[in-house]
């Protein structure tokens, strides 16, 4: 069984922290000795430091691992977004598809496109003159929101879902949408996203701490995420003046998306800038680490799909605060794992964060009943892959 993975975000030398949770899942398939090759187009950029993601440019075309070959060809990523991404799904199919066909040889056996837009939109051609097997993931922002807005790109993701052979879901929740836009229910499967618990555990909060240089003598409520508008991460701040002191202190760790100033500016005005730590992002491999030194997670989006770190806090025993989005009730039980609020509602979750604040056998017992929901549940990404390759099987009527 030869397959083509392809999908643009995916943690590179430069970048580790994009994609990790694809890595995961085609890692996972190619454990279960899938024969894998990955492409990950990058935008053509300008190769200067004022640039974004300007060290895409330093990427070679192909590099050999140790479970599939990586390739990095190029297209153009058309800006402004706000005006011209449709065009940037044209670009995609143009310069990878012609890119695939001249040097991913022999062709495979099955194509699988990691999100709806670009990445599906823009295999539709490939896989019809390959006539192979056409498998496209639905993670959530671009099917429960951007799908809707009908815009051109709207419609471009919706056909690439019409044109899939199966569209794997995060979620129940994820699923009913796809199925809303007009997409048939026999083509959407849930497959849920795993997590890896033994490379997620407990590693002890002292020494999580000392690895990480962070006071052993304060509670930590982390926060990891983009700072970007779907996140919620200004309701997070709005909700921290009622619980942040100088005992108590709130880690970000991730990306700026465009918000960091504008958060800062307002913890500054709410007089806790000082009990707030913006720590950018770091490699994935050191969050089970960030999680073990943390006493509570909390994730206050406005929009997910099937969120992996709430599963990575359950195996590393930390209890979650999240907002009633996606698929984030079908991985918490509330009141047992942590608490479930409403999406934008500053005074909820800072009530909630609170009351695990002051009760630290509740955060305890919260924390060790998620990671035994993980194991009882099969959320691994070992089970992630047998289920995806039970469907590639299908498709290719491998009995």
């Amino acid at each position: 069984m030869k397959i083509l993975e392809v999908c643009q975000e995916f943690p590179n030398r430069y970048y580790p922290q994009l994609g990790t949770f694809i890595k995961e899942s085609i890692d996972s398939i190619a454990n279960q000795e899938v024969n894998v090759t990955v492409v990950s187009p990058k935008p053509i950029v300008i190769p200067f430091s004022a640039f974004p993601y300007h060290n895409f440019s330093k990427l070679p075309q192909i590099e050999h691992t140790e479970k599939y070959d990586l390739h990095y060809p190029r297209y153009l990523y058309i800006v402004p977004k706000k005006y011209f991404y449709s065009l940037t799904g044209i670009s995609y199919a143009y310069f990878i598809s012609r890119y695939a066909i001249k040097n991913i040889k022999p062709k495979p056996d099955l194509l699988h496109a990691h999100f709806s837009y670009p990445d599906g939109f823009g295999m539709i051609g490939l896989a019809k003159k390959w006539k192979v097997p056409f498998v496209i993931s639905a993670l959530g922002t671009l099917e429960r929101k951007i799908a809707y807005e009908g815009s051109y790109t709207s419609r471009q993701i919706i056909e690439a879902m019409n044109c899939a052979d199966k569209v794997l879901s995060v979620s129940e929740d994820l699923k009913n949408h796809i199925v809303n836009l007009g997409i048939s229910e026999d083509k959407v499967s849930v497959v849920p996203n795993g997590v890896d618990i033994e490379k997620f555990k407990p590693a002890g909060k002292e020494y999580a701490r000392n690895m990480l240089n962070l006071p052993q003598d304060k509670k930590i409520i982390l926060f990891v995420g983009a700072l970007k508008k779907i996140k919620g991460v200004d309701y997070l701040i709005e909700a921290a003046k009622s619980f942040l002191d100088i005992n108590i202190s709130l880690y970000m760790v991730g990306r700026d998306d465009g918000m960091k100033k504008s958060l800062e500016k307002r913890a500054h005005e709410l007089k806790i800038d000082n009990h707030i730590k913006f720590i950018g992002p770091v490699n994935h491999e050191d969050i089970p680490l960030w999680l073990s030194a943390s006493d509570i997670l909390v994730l206050p989006s406005l929009s997910e799909g099937r969120p992996n770190v709430i599963l990575e806090a359950f195996a590393c025993e930390v209890p979650v605060v999240a907002t009633n989005v996606g698929g984030v009730p079908e991985l918490m039980i509330n009141g047992e794992t942590g608490y479930i609020v409403p999406a934008k509602n500053s005074m909820e979750l800072s009530e909630k964060v609170n009351n695990l604040l002051m009760n630290r056998d509740l955060r305890i017992k919260m924390g060790k009943f998620g990671r035994i929901t993980i194991i009882q549940r099969g959320l691994t990404w070992e089970t992630h892959a047998k289920k995806t390759i039970k469907i590639y099987s299908k498709l290719l009527k491998i009995i």
